[in-house]
């Protein structure tokens, strides 16, 4: 049994960390982990808490990991960007490295209006093959129990690998219904 309680945080104490190279999940405690494996490629998604980790390889020499979290990462690990979610009005772009290029943009909306968007990408994990040995895609649906102050609070991830074109497409939605918000994010990685 897990000793892991849920603690309510704010959509305002999301950080979002980039790294281009490989992380150790370890550090950040997975409460559910997935992983798609190609040949040349492979994407662990990772629930921590209500936040997420995702780690996209490329044959094994191109890494970058997205980490969007309530906490800091540790002082080991050496981001490419690192900003509280708030800061980021406008959509970011990284030249990770000279074949590695990252897109990142998130918006907030509270739970009325973001409840359709929210269900889609919950429908679109749920259709998400089980079976990654032929599937291009893997997701993520994580609900942390209910309390007595209302409803649970859930972390969505999804991730979509195109082979032709060489790019990975990530949605996540993070909903903390002890403020009424939830916060989408949309990413894309292009590797060589």
């Amino acid at each position: 049994m897990s000793t892991l309680t849920y603690k309510d945080q704010s959509a305002a104490e999301l950080r979002l960390h980039v790294l281009a190279g490989r992380v150790d999940f370890q550090h950040f405690r997975p409460l559910a982990t997935v992983r798609l494996e190609q040949p040349r490629f492979q994407i662990q998604t990772s629930i921590i808490g209500a936040s997420h980790i995702i780690h996209i390889a490329y044959d094994n020499t191109q890494h970058v990991c997205e980490i969007l979290a309530c906490t800091d990462i540790p002082p080991a690990l050496q981001p490419a960007f690192s900003d509280w979610i708030v800061n980021l009005a406008r959509p970011i772009d990284l030249q990770l490295t000279p074949a590695l290029h990252y897109h990142f943009a998130a918006r907030r909306t509270d739970s009325q209006h973001g409840q359709p968007a929210f269900q889609a990408l919950a429908q679109r994990i749920v259709h998400t093959s089980a079976d990654t040995a032929f599937s291009s895609s893997v997701g993520l649906d994580y609900s942390f129990p209910a309390t007595p102050r209302g409803p649970a609070p859930q972390t969505l991830v999804w991730a979509m690998l195109d082979k032709p074109s060489q790019r990975v497409t990530l949605k996540t939605a993070h909903s903390y219904p002890n403020e009424d918000t939830i916060i989408f994010s949309d990413s894309c990685v292009t590797l060589p």
